[in-house]
């Protein structure tokens, strides 16, 4: 037995020393999301999507990939049921992915789903608070929606809350 185990550790050996770069050529997903992610940032969507295909392709799991995917098709005419799709997925692998929520607020807002935009601006919300802008989104569409009252305290909110934020800036 100790025979075979022998030629195993000289062969994986052989592997390390002789052929390096394969081992070190192999994908990271998380290094192709953030390539993806400055390509999008830079406008180049073209070239990003199939960047985040990839990501998800490598790690199915990995809600940044789906992120970025959705995030994309968000910013490309006609694409909007893609974006809610890639955007739901981010947020069911990360149940508390608070800019996954926002975008599939936005996502919805865009396609007049207004039920699950609520839903989805109050968890991006509830999640970090940091994101005054669901408080914004959400009185938008009350008064869309034809909910002046409710719209009125969501504005009121977000002026409330944006007016702390830039307070805590200035001391």
């Amino acid at each position: 037995m100790r025979n075979r185990a022998v030629p195993t550790v000289a062969a994986a050996l052989f592997v390390l020393l002789l052929c390096p770069a394969a081992l070190l050529s192999r994908e990271n997903s998380s290094e192709l999301y953030r390539k993806g992610a400055r390509l999008a940032a830079s406008g180049k969507l073209d070239l990003a999507i199939p960047v985040f295909k990839r990501v998800i392709e490598l790690s199915p799991y990995y809600c940044m990939g789906h992120y970025g995917l959705g995030k994309a098709y968000l910013y490309r005419k006609g694409m909007l049921d893609e974006a809610i799709t890639q955007l739901r997925a981010s947020v069911r692998l990360d149940r508390k992915f608070a800019k996954g929520y926002f975008y599939l607020g936005m996502a919805y807002l865009f396609s007049k789903k207004y039920v699950p935009a609520t839903a989805a601006f109050n968890k991006a919300y509830r999640y970090d608070p940091s994101y005054v802008a669901a408080l914004y989104n959400l009185g938008v569409i009350y008064d869309i929606t034809g909910r002046r009252y409710e719209s009125k305290v969501y504005f009121t909110r977000y002026f409330d809350e944006k007016s702390k934020k830039e307070e805590d800036v200035l001391f």
